[in-house]
């Protein structure tokens, strides 16, 4: 079954309907815009419990150009909302890999269907390796932990009012160095995420993005 009916228990976190178009803009910590990532539901396939997303990406700086483009994929199984974590690999990290052979190991985060305030919901990892010419270069990793259903809020963005859950988690980045941030993120029901905030370990934004269109 191809299209965009779901599957009977399925509570997804994205848009449902095949041609959706979402862009998110991206400011730092000055309200100054960053870039902007234009994502388009490509395909969306339902059989028995599980349905498939998968959603081209085109990230663009803040001039408009384009830096890169791929797809994502995210799931519904069984009342679970999965999104692949090689989402969070962002799209100037991919670009700088292109030259290289890569290999990656990725966990999911789950998005539940019933998910409350005060919940406890599941981390990941993803790992990346690194090589060029059978030369081994560097390894990479991302882990999320600490995930946690804050609230249950209404967030107002140029696309919309949206009814979010709130969402807390610590993302851990370690490759040649090390960083740790705290993120923010509100996810929406058929929707998506709405906002996302980044912080450093001293608790100062960084960096957010914001839903600007849905169609």
């Amino acid at each position: 079954m191809v299209g965009h009916v779901m599957a009977q228990d399925c509570v997804p976190y994205f848009a449902v309907k095949k041609g959706s178009v979402r862009e998110m803009t991206s400011y730092n910590s000055k309200d100054k815009v960053t870039g902007t990532v234009t994502q388009t539901v490509k395909e969306i396939t339902t059989s028995g419990d599980t349905t498939k997303w998968t959603v081209g990406v085109v990230s663009r700086d803040k001039k408009g150009k384009e830096v890169f483009s791929r797809d994502m994929h995210m799931s519904c199984v069984k009342g679970i909302f999965s999104v692949d974590m090689k989402n969070l690999i962002n799209d100037k990290t991919m670009e700088s890999f292109k030259d290289m052979k890569v290999n990656m190991n990725a966990s999911e985060l789950d998005y539940p269907s019933n998910m409350k305030a005060g919940q406890t919901l599941n981390g990941g990892t993803i790992t990346i390796n690194l090589s060029n010419s059978g030369v081994h270069m560097m390894d990479m990793s991302i882990t999320v932990s600490n995930r946690k259903v804050e609230a249950l809020e209404n967030i107002t963005t140029p696309a919309g009012t949206f009814k979010c859950y709130k969402i807390s988690s610590t993302i851990k980045t370690k490759s040649m160095i090390s960083i740790t941030i705290k993120n923010i993120e509100w996810m929406a029901k058929d929707v998506g995420v709405v906002r996302s905030e980044n912080y450093n370990k001293k608790g100062k934004l960084t960096s957010y993005s914001v839903l600007t269109s849905f169609k």
